[in-house]
């Protein structure tokens, strides 16, 4: 029996360590929350290119949408429109910048997304 938990983790450690390597998405999750900070993390970072999804756990209606979005001669990078309980939207990815963004029905829940030509650090992951 030691020898194969042994062995088992031998087989886990390997993997844990080598896996940002093995071709992983580079893809960011944010957290909706109907409590402070509201979006979690507040301000994520994911390389150019990769898509970020926020997910929607609680039992409220929320938005994701790039500030400025609505106001006349604003490009609208992305709105999520009403993300009901349970539900995600994802966006395909952004150039390099950095984009404020918060929910139209609560204007209290604010984030930012930040967005690198270079891949982020893997406690960023």
């Amino acid at each position: 029996m030691n020898r194969l938990f042994i062995m088992s983790l031998a087989v886990w450690v390997g993997t844990a360590v080598s896996w940002p390597a093995t071709g992983a998405s580079l893809s960011t999750q944010i957290l909706m929350e109907d409590g402070s900070p509201y979006y979690v993390p507040v301000t994520a970072t994911v390389a150019s290119g990769h898509p970020v999804r926020w997910d929607n756990p609680t039992p409220t209606h929320h938005t994701v949408t790039h500030v400025g979005c609505l106001e006349e001669g604003t490009a609208c990078l992305f709105d999520s429109g009403t993300v009901p309980p349970g539900s995600q939207f994802t966006i395909p990815g952004l150039p390099a910048g950095r984009y404020a963004y918060h929910c139209r029905i609560h204007p209290i829940m604010r984030g930012m997304l930040v967005v690198t030509d270079s891949p982020p650090a893997p406690s960023q992951l």
